[in-house]
């Protein structure tokens, strides 16, 4: 059974708060989906392409907690 869930206000130009809009994320057991405000489609991914990109934010945090560890030790 599919699930949708209004996410926190995100400003595509990142401009002010009135242009800001209210994201749809839809989840069901193939993708999950980002909609606008007006149920356009903004972005999709398939669980592979998801697992992949946390797999690289992962990399990307444990490089920056050991930079900073690095850095700490150093003082």
């Amino acid at each position: 059974m599919p699930t949708y869930i209004k996410t926190g206000i995100y400003q595509p130009p990142f401009t002010s708060e009135e242009d800001s809009e209210q994201a749809v994320v839809y989840i069901d057991d193939k993708v999950i989906q980002m909609l606008n405000d007006k149920d356009e489609l903004v972005v999709q991914f398939t669980y592979e392409e998801l697992r992949g990109i946390m797999a690289i934010m992962a990399a990307e945090q444990e490089k920056s907690h050991l930079w900073i560890q690095a850095t700490a030790r150093n003082n």
